[in-house]
């Protein structure tokens, strides 16, 4: 028996969340009621400047038995979709050796920034980062048709980790498409410090370690870490 995959706009993927998990702008563009509710509430929603993904309030008439399934789901499905529809199964094997890895005595981070660590350091994620992209599935689709050296190397493999003194470079035939990405771009937030980006000549410098810190405001919805890492535990 052949199972056919239906493709489902990520658009809809937004709706059920009720998040603009991407940030985009086109969503505020749609006309049709059905969309109303949503952009109501991304209207009238604040965004968190400054905050702790580790960290969240639990209010007393919470009904904790209830909702954390519900929580835990909705958390992990934001998670894949901002990362460009990761697996399950690839999420899970992250998680799980996140985990085994914070129980190592020399290693002073927690599970949850191990998680995040492993997640930013991919290469189509500092694709994303770095504006060359407007989203992380964009950026996968450019690097596996080879048009991305690393240390002057084609490299095909969007999930490679970069470490401090790797170089990223567009070859010409994705100069163009890159470019318009660019102009297109509001570099709302800025581009993470722990990356040297010389828009020019399209290239990328991985320059330091990523402080979890840093980060927390690069994601347009509550990311509860300890949510996901907890959903994989047994």
């Amino acid at each position: 028996m052949v199972i056919h995959n239906r493709f489902k706009p990520k658009y809809k993927s937004f709706q059920r969340l009720r998040e603009n998990i991407n940030n985009t702008k086109k969503i505020y563009t749609f006309k049709k009621k059905k969309w109303a509710q949503l952009l109501k509430r991304l209207v009238r929603s604040k965004k968190y400047k400054f905050f702790n993904h580790d960290l969240y309030h639990i209010s007393r008439n919470a009904k904790l038995f209830k909702n954390s399934y519900r929580s835990q789901l909705l958390t992990k499905q934001r998670l894949k979709l901002f990362y460009g529809k990761l697996s399950d199964n690839k999420l899970k094997n992250l998680s799980r050796k996140a985990v085994v890895r914070s129980k190592i005595k020399f290693i002073k981070n927690r599970a949850s920034e191990i998680l995040l660590l492993s997640l930013e350091t991919r290469l189509d994620s500092t694709l994303y980062r770095s504006y060359f992209v407007s989203t992380i599935s964009s950026a996968r689709q450019l690097i596996i048709h080879g048009n991305i050296l690393v240390n002057n190397k084609k490299v095909t493999q969007s999930n490679l980790l970069l470490v401090n003194g790797d170089l990223i470079q567009i070859l010409k035939s994705a100069e163009i498409t890159v470019k318009k990405n660019i102009l297109k771009s509001t570099f709302k937030p800025l581009p993470p410090t722990h990356l040297e980006i010389n828009f020019k000549i399209l290239s990328i410098y991985f320059i330091a370690d990523i402080k979890v810190i840093h980060l927390s405001n690069y994601y347009s919805f509550w990311l509860n870490l300890k949510n996901v890492l907890s959903s994989y535990k047994n």
